[in-house]
């Protein structure tokens, strides 16, 4: 009986060792990431991580200031903080249309690192604790139906008011807007086929539902349906042929039926 106890101690403390294990491999090491920082990030972003480094003065998009721990482009619900994953995200692959490059170059160990030391810059990452992702339900499909649909979303939250009738980013309020450290925004242009945070049509419907978190665009979450917003992500891919499209006839031919 004794010898049965002490094994499955044994087993157990090896199971607990392992998973420790694997929780510090995919930790950053701070320390190890301000080198990573003072390397690539310092120029723009700052010593003090406030968004303020020597380029920032001659950059019309302006570097982020990490110190508050408000970061546009997360997977989260609005007000939360984003996860490690959603940093890394930005990281690989950059910002579309702002002076943020991709580091691909960088390797994982490095991105986590310097992901650690950038979270040192805000003390939320020390007191609170990211909410899970948002759910975001299969698209159903790109279609000419939808699209009409969307364009009526797309009136009905006055999306115009910022961005534009056509989309151009030239509505009535797009030479008022700020962000909340006071920089002059433009509303995006959502002809270019492009958004910042990836092409995919995931990545659209995400900015609805968790909103740009230092700027005037809001959450969705609580107003839009999940139908209403994939009919608005279609009507802005209808915007430019550059957006990649889940055409609906696609959709319904792999699960054999449009939901």
């Amino acid at each position: 009986m004794f010898y049965r106890v002490a094994q499955w101690f044994r087993v157990l403390a090896g199971l607990l060792l392992a998973a420790g294990s694997a929780t510090a491999a995919n930790t950053g090491n701070a320390g190890n990431g301000k080198l990573v920082y003072q390397r690539y990030c310092i120029s723009c972003h700052g010593a003090q991580g406030n968004g303020q480094g020597e380029a920032a003065e001659y950059m019309s998009i302006k570097p982020r200031d990490y110190r508050q721990g408000t970061f546009k482009w997360r997977s989260t619900p609005s007000g939360s903080l984003p996860l490690d994953i959603d940093l890394e995200h930005t990281l690989l692959n950059g910002l579309y249309g702002t002076y943020m490059p991709t580091w691909q170059a960088l390797d994982e160990r490095s991105r986590l690192d310097v992901i650690a030391y950038i979270k040192t810059f805000s003390p939320r990452f020390a007191t609170e604790k990211p909410q899970a992702a948002i759910v975001i339900p299969p698209d159903p499909g790109y279609s000419d139906q939808s699209v009409a649909r969307g364009e009526a979303v797309y009136k009905k939250y006055n999306c115009s008011q910022c961005h534009g009738a056509g989309g151009q980013g030239d509505g009535p309020s797009a030479h008022e807007l700020k962000d909340d450290w006071g920089n002059a925004l433009v509303p995006y242009d959502l002809t270019k086929g492009h958004v910042k945070c990836g092409d995919k049509p995931n990545d659209i419907y995400r900015v609805f539902m968790t909103g740009l978190a230092g700027t005037p665009m809001p959450t969705f979450a609580d107003s839009m349906s999940s139908a209403d917003a994939w009919d608005l992500v279609h009507f802005i891919q209808s915007l430019s042929p550059g957006y990649a499209k889940n055409m609906a006839s696609t959709v319904a031919g792999q699960t054999g039926g449009v939901q």
